[in-house]
């Protein structure tokens, strides 16, 4: 029995590890994406940090995905 307990233990390890990684790459999205539409608006221009810090955001968080999984 001790080998099942220890499964146990290594997935719900594995998802909360996981599950971590999904909030810290919403953030990175989230904050990405706040600060294009915050610097367009304050340079009253068309939405292009908006597209542009959205882009980067989304390559920062699957670089986050690559180098969490590869552990």
């Amino acid at each position: 029995m001790p080998q099942k307990n220890d499964n146990l233990k290594n997935n719900l390890d594995n998802y909360a590890k996981f599950s971590g990684v999904a909030f810290e790459m919403l953030g990175i999205i989230f904050l990405g994406v706040w600060g294009g539409i915050k610097l367009d608006a304050c340079l009253n221009i068309k939405p292009l940090f908006t597209v542009v810090l959205s882009l980067v955001a989304v390559a920062a968080a699957m670089y986050l995905i690559i180098v969490r999984t590869r552990k």
